[in-house]
């Protein structure tokens, strides 16, 4: 027993470590070791070497990924249009008004974003930071409260102010990898799954409007400032890159891309309400977000891309609402109806320098 498994261990021994050891139907030529090197080229893929790789091995790897440059730095400026972010919250312990009130800010200006990446044949990183360019948001602020009436909800007050955006930001980060070539798709296609991560803020301000009584037949005045309101987003998203390119002629490819992810958001709102004193609302709520992107981006040479493209972002949570005035003195807290919601549509245009 013993001699057997002696025997058994030099002839595994043999057969990872001599490359002379064949079986009857292969010849030396068929045989090749597996090294280290090997197997970090097939997960990162690998560039040519200069001097030790020929035309011949080169064109091969194209025909399974392209050979991007390494890095590549990207500014985008973006117009949000139609795009708002709202919450509402219902009465406590589940009575009928849902909602109780609803507060909704336009968040349509000028952004400009930075972002640098680098990318292999097998993967790609990046880094993101943008902010709000502009103040004053093309919009304005409505906020609604109801009550019940008769076993239904009656609209008692209506306002409309201006809506300025201040201090907003957003820091993302993004990893990819291309699978194009495990696909058995051609050179001028890609496919790539992503995993993201991205930090969103909004401080809309509402200020200058009208409001509207209606359970007292009066409409006041809102001079100066009414609302302060922040709001942070925290998504989480898995998703699918895709791009198609194309020779429009010898010196400019086009390429189409697309973009679809999907993942969980926290979201954390607070809300003063100035002309009311000291009277504070939060929001803590997880949910769902989406995240579509469409373009094209357009190769003039070898380092520069310009490019436009439009994307959406749809965020919806729910969670808690809490009431604290240190003045009444109240501070509650109650899920009833609450909900947060953000829609984000933008065109953008951008030029990048690959290096």
């Amino acid at each position: 027993m013993r001699r057997s498994i002696v025997l058994l261990s030099v002839f595994v021994c043999l057969s990872f470590t001599s490359p002379s050891m064949l079986w009857a139907d292969e010849k030396p030529g068929d045989i090749k070791k597996t090294t280290c090197g090997d197997i970090f080229s097939y997960v990162f893929g690998n560039y040519p070497s200069t001097g030790s790789v020929t035309t011949d091995d080169i064109a091969e790897k194209k025909s399974k990924l392209n050979i991007p440059k390494n890095w590549e730095f990207n500014m985008e400026v973006k117009r949000y249009i139609a795009s708002n972010t709202s919450y509402e919250f219902g009465e406590p312990e589940g009575n009928l008004t849902k909602p109780l009130s609803r507060l909704e800010f336009p968040i349509n200006t000028w952004w400009l974003n930075f972002d640098l990446r680098r990318t292999c044949p097998r993967w790609s990183a990046g880094a993101r930071a943008g902010f709000s360019m502009n103040r004053n948001s093309n919009g304005v602020m409505e906020d609604s409260d109801w009550t019940t009436s008769g076993g239904r909800n009656v609209l008692t007050n209506y306002s409309r102010s201006y809506c300025d955006i201040r201090k907003a930001f957003l820091f993302k980060g993004d990893v990819d990898v291309n699978i194009s070539d495990w696909l058995g798709l051609p050179p001028s296609m890609e496919i790539r799954p992503l995993f993201a991560f991205q930090f969103q803020r909004f401080n809309p301000v509402a200020h200058d409007g009208t409001q509207w009584n209606y359970d007292k037949g009066t409409v006041e005045d809102l001079a100066g400032n009414a609302i302060s309101f922040r709001q942070d987003w925290y998504t989480y998203m898995i998703g699918m890159r895709g791009s198609y390119s194309f020779n429009l002629n010898k010196n400019v490819t086009v390429k189409l891309k697309t973009e679809a992810d999907w993942g969980p958001a926290i979201g954390h709102n607070e809300d003063h309400h100035i002309l009311r004193g000291d009277r504070w609302t939060y929001e803590d709520t997880p949910g769902n977000a989406l995240y579509f992107l469409a373009g094209f981006d357009m190769v003039v040479s070898k380092t520069i891309t310009i490019g436009a493209g439009v994307d959406y972002m749809w965020i919806k949570t729910f969670g808690t609402h809490r009431w604290r005035d240190p003045s009444v003195p109240v501070d509650r807290t109650w899920p009833d109806g609450v909900k947060v919601w953000s829609d984000q549509l933008g065109l953008t245009m951008h030029a990048s320098y690959a290096f």
